[in-house]
Formats: C-alpha cells, sequence, structure tokens
C-alpha cells in the first residue's frame, strides 16, 4: 500500500472506535438462553457469538445444563401433557412442554466500512442487519434453532439461515449422555471446524467462502440429516448426508443434482471442560471459563458432487479433506485449520484443479470484556492467483449483549481490496 493509502486506512480503523464509544447505551441482556436461565450472556460467551468451553458444551447437549437441567431452568415451560401418560404410550400421546414465552430475540448490526479499492470508500449502513433468532428446547429429547435475516446489507432481505430440530440422545431417551444425536434441517455442518456463525470478526473466513471455478460449493449452512455425538466425554463425531449446494444462492431452496454429498468428522479433547460437561460443579458454572489448559483436535473429509450447467447436465465431482486444532492455555485461544481438496470438472473445461487453504487465529482475552484476534488465511487454487488476508481485529463489551468491533483486513497478495470495520452489535 502508498503511504497515503496507508494513513487513510489506519484513520478508517480508529475514528470509529472514538465516535462510537461516546454512544453507549444502557441495556439489559434478554436473549432467549438468558432469560430462559436468569444468567448473563456472558455463562455461555467469550462475546457473543463466540462460545467458551461451558458455551460449546451447553450447544452439543442441545441446549441442557450438565446435570439435573431442570434446577437451572428459572422460566419454566408449559406442560403439554401430565408426566403420567408415559405410563400408557402407545396407548395415549407422549407428554411434551414448550417455553413458557415465546423463544424469540432479535440481534442487529450497525456498520461503517472503509475499502480501498471501492468506489464509495466509505460507507455507512446502518443497520447493516437485523436477524429473528428462535431457539429452545421440547422436554429432554427434542431440542431447536433458528435464525432468520430479516435485513441484510442494509436493504435486502437475507432469508433463512438455519432452522433445525435436534432428537438429542436417541438411544437413551434423555440428553444425559447425548452419544447419538440425529440433526434435521438447515444447520451448520460439524466438518465446519472454525465456524462463520460464531466467529468474533465481521470478515468471514476466507477458507470457508472460497469457491473452486463454477461450482458454488462453500464450507457453509447446508440443507440435510447429520448424527453427531459425544462418547467419554472427549470424542465427538459426526457424519452427515446433504444436498451439497448449499443455501446462498437466492431462491437456492432444493438440490441441483440427484447426488447427496457426505462428511465424517471426528475430534478429541485432551484436558480441560469435558465436551459435554461431565463433571462440572456448580462451583464451575459461576466461573468465567478463562482459565481452561486445553487442546481439541480435529478431522474431516467431505465427498460431494455439483452440478454446473442445469442444461446440458454437467456436474463436477470434488472432496475436501481437512484438520484442525482449537488450543485454550488461560485466556489465550490459538485456532488453526488445514484443508486440501480436488474437483474433476470445475469449469466444464475437462482440467482438474486443486484447492490448499490454511487459517491460523489467536484471540486474547485481555480484560473480560476485551478480546483482541489477529489471523492470517491463505488460498491457493490452481490456475488461479494465490490468495490471502490478514485480519486484526479488536471486540469490545460495552455490555454484555452490546459488542463494538474495530477492525481492519489486509492483502499481500490476489486482488482483494483492503478494508477498515466499525461495527456495533446489539442483542436483546
Amino acid at each position: 500500500m502508498t503511504r497515503y493509502a496507508t494513513r487513510n486506512l489506519l484513520i478508517a480503523i480508529f475514528l470509529p472506535a472514538i465516535l462510537l464509544a461516546l454512544c453507549k447505551a444502557e441495556v439489559e441482556a434478554t436473549p432467549v438462553f438468558a432469560r430462559k436461565h436468569k444468567t448473563s450472556c456472558m455463562t455461555c460467551h467469550e462475546a457473543f457469538p463466540k462460545l467458551n468451553p461451558f458455551g460449546e458444551s451447553y450447544r452439543r447437549r442441545g441446549y441442557h445444563f450438565p446435570g439435573n437441567d431442570n434446577k437451572y431452568v428459572k422460566e419454566k415451560p408449559l406442560k403439554l401433557g401430565a408426566d403420567a401418560w408415559k405410563n400408557v404410550w402407545p396407548y395415549g400421546v407422549w407428554p411434551s412442554d414448550i417455553p413458557g414465552v415465546p423463544p424469540v430475540a432479535l440481534q442487529a448490526n450497525f456498520l461503517y466500512r472503509y475499502k480501498n479499492d471501492a468506489p464509495v470508500k466509505h460507507d455507512l449502513t446502518l443497520p447493516d442487519e437485523i436477524e429473528l433468532l428462535s431457539s429452545g428446547t421440547i422436554g429432554n429429547a427434542i431440542s431447536f434453532f433458528a435464525t432468520i435475516a430479516l435485513v441484510e446489507e442494509g436493504s435486502e432481505f437475507g432469508g433463512i439461515e438455519r432452522v433445525f430440530i435436534r432428537f438429542n440422545d436417541l438411544f437413551m431417551g434423555s440428553s444425559s449422555k447425548s452419544r447419538v444425536n440425529l440433526t434435521m434441517g438447515q444447520f451448520e455442518p460439524a466438518f465446519i471446524i472454525l465456524s462463520n456463525f460464531r466467529r468474533l470478526t465481521h470478515t468471514p473466513y476466507m477458507s470457508n467462502t472460497s469457491q473452486v471455478g463454477k461450482n458454488n460449493f462453500q464450507f457453509t449452512s447446508q440443507r440435510g440429516l447429520e448424527a453427531n455425538g459425544i462418547f467419554s466425554g472427549r470424542i465427538d463425531y459426526a457424519v452427515g448426508v446433504v444436498n451439497g449446494n448449499g443455501t446462498e444462492t437466492p431462491g437456492n431452496t432444493s438440490d441441483n443434482n440427484s447426488m447427496k454429498d457426505v462428511y465424517a468428522y471426528i475430534g478429541y479433547k485432551l484436558g480441560g471442560l469435558t465436551l459435554d460437561g461431565s463433571g462440572m460443579t456448580e462451583e464451575d458454572l459461576l466461573s468465567t471459563h478463562r482459565d481452561e489448559r486445553s487442546i481439541h483436535m480435529k478431522a474431516f473429509g467431505y465427498i460431494g458432487e455439483n452440478r454446473l450447467d442445469m442444461q446440458q447436465e454437467v456436474n463436477d465431482r470434488f472432496n475436501r479433506y481437512g484438520l484442525g486444532v482449537d488450543l485454550r492455555y488461560d485466556n489465550v485461544n490459538l485456532l488453526g485449520t488445514l484443508s486440501i481438496g480436488n474437483h474433476k470438472n470445475p469449469n466444464n473445461d475437462s482440467r482438474r484443479y486443486g484447492i490448499f487453504s490454511y487459517t491460523v487465529e489467536a484471540d486474547v482475552v485481555i480484560y473480560p470484556w476485551l478480546i483482541g484476534i489477529a489471523r492470517y488465511e491463505n488460498v491457493d487454487v490452481d490456475y488461479s492467483p494465490m490468495r490471502d488476508e490478514v485480519v486484526l481485529a479488536v471486540a469490545a463489551l460495552l455490555r454484555a449483549n452490546l459488542k463494538l468491533t474495530i477492525e481492519g483486513s489486509l492483502h499481500t497478495m490476489g486482488n482483494d481490496g483492503d478494508t477498515a470495520i466499525a461495527r456495533l452489535d446489539l442483542v436483546f
């Protein structure tokens, strides 16, 4: 970058931080699970939407606390039938329950963006996105989650991001073990090691969004079925069958070919809190969980097929294989992934293409309300220029449900422009 461009980028990063810091507002945290358990967002999040180790175990257990979940539910559900009906099944309907109040929350973000290669370099998108969130449990055996983007990029209706239902612990009849669960709907598959839905930065993971040729496959939400679970508190796994063509294309409500994609994932966590939260004490629940020392190692494989031309029925068969690591040492969280893939015909030119990508990230909790993020990514696709991205950011919780993010993304290769972001997120 030139000296002039560098100066403009630094001004674009720090000036919005000063302006927005003067605009703090008093807001009470009231998302769905905070209301259900009458607890702070910080019980499960380092800074929303990123989960801490306890939040991860809560998610993996189908939104249940370890042990006796009912003990921690402060907002009592509405009973749909007495428990005695269980004794007469199948000659009666199995009883259930639903949340006592509508399990609905809203998330909105307000965005300032500077992009050095755009026709409009300075842009205020206020608001940038408004999302409707809903999640909850139906007894111990069933849980659900949904996010719908009401406004996206300032004006467009974003549509469904995720809507899924999960049947918990199929062979045990409760959420106490979570050995075999079944998820169905539109969800983020477990093989995606770095979640774009739970990242701290505005900039998405480049390795997740990179495509090869005309094949629109990305590491994003899919429609399908997934069996997942945890064994011995330390081993997590998932196998799934999905449409494979993603959900990013408008009106993309069904698969574009008859073949279904399949994937498998396995991980092992050494040290720290168990993946299902087993063995936790009430003292653990009250702590911030920032003093964990653990390493979670992961591996996955994905095989799919995507149609490039509907009229000529031209398909591209492809695969992805990868490794990941999630290392926690007190207030430092190091994340890393690498993946390789092969495509037989992604540009309909009878040429094979390969893709190699890797990501490294460090998240450092400076104070309980302040987190620094540094990330580097590199993506190399055959017959295309190599791309990379450096993301530097600071996320500050002005309140438990009000977050300010100051961020810059820089590139040393490829044709991507450099960007500065100031973003304010509110969840209620």
